[in-house]
């Protein structure tokens, strides 16, 4: 490329885009020896639209300095997402692949579309930074990857947020400081697949997360997950009374109330026995 370096190239590319936009999928193609060498970079003022196309990364870094639009198409084999200020990220109806670190410091439109967090790139830990609202959110792994959410943030869920670990790796959810807490809202609309996670000071503030679930691996700290069992609620079931041992019930009641309703229980003590005498009398027959 006559010795330009591979990240300029992309620059210029982008800058392209900003102009023209990506006028068909075709277009994309032909750069994928481009973006597979270096980061793609949206800058500012600048407007990239996939219109149907898919742009796989390559396991290099996505930066959004300007606004891209997905729409209907794919981003696919992202590294790391980040959305810079002032930058704008609109999800449209199409599906988002990262291997690493989201950072949402910008503006994410999640639209309808979907997030995938994957175990890609061979990377065993990711960070996500700022407060992002997803329509889907689905985090996968088989490797017990570990999703650290900054302390503070907020990822707000409103359509389906799917957790999914292994029984023998399970999927972790910590903080970025020990002990002290980020947060995760999956709102009332939304849906949860959960299965096989550990959670380590990362608090639901909507939904209950994974209920009748075990924190698997987690260190705990972690506010409405797991079911009201896992969080020190205790459920005991109520024993139910005849009807015989509720009138003796009520009779010592108002024995209890005072010497003036003492005549009242007793005659009321004797009748619920003799009501109960009847009726067994009445199912013998």
């Amino acid at each position: 490329m006559d010795g330009e370096s591979g990240i300029e190239t992309t620059r210029r590319v982008a800058r392209l885009f900003g102009c023209y936009g990506l006028r068909a999928a075709a277009t994309l193609l032909l750069l994928q020896p481009v973006l597979a060498a270096a980061d793609f970079i949206v800058p500012a003022n600048s407007v990239v639209s996939l219109n149907g196309a898919t742009l796989d990364l390559g396991c290099t870094d996505l930066i959004v300095a300007g606004i891209l639009q997905v729409g209907n198409g794919k981003v696919l084999n992202a590294r790391n997402v980040s959305v810079q200020p002032g930058g704008a990220f609109n999800g449209g109806s199409g599906v988002i692949e990262v291997g690493g670190n989201w950072s949402g410091n910008g503006g994410f439109v999640a639209g309808s579309g979907t997030v995938r967090f994957r175990d890609l790139c061979a990377i065993a830990s990711a960070t996500i930074s700022g407060n992002s609202s997803f329509a889907n959110a689905r985090f996968v792994s088989s490797i017990s990857k570990n999703y650290v959410f900054a302390v503070g943030s907020t990822q707000t869920i409103t359509g389906v947020l799917e957790i999914t670990g292994t029984a023998p790796q399970p999927i972790q959810f910590r903080s970025s400081i020990p002990g002290q807490v980020a947060f995760i809202n999956l709102t009332g609309s939304g849906t949860q697949q959960i299965a096989h996670v550990g959670v380590t000071d990362v608090w639901a503030t909507g939904q209950w997360l994974a209920a009748g679930q075990k924190n698997e691996g987690g260190g705990g700290n972690a506010n409405r997950w797991f079911g009201p069992a896992q969080n020190g609620a205790v459920s005991v079931p109520v024993p139910a009374l005849s009807t015989l041992m509720l009138g003796v019930l009520a009779a010592l009641l108002a024995l209890a109330a005072g010497p003036s309703l003492r005549r009242r229980a007793s005659s009321s003590i004797v009748d619920t026995i003799a009501q109960h005498r009847r009726r067994s009398r009445g199912t013998r027959s």
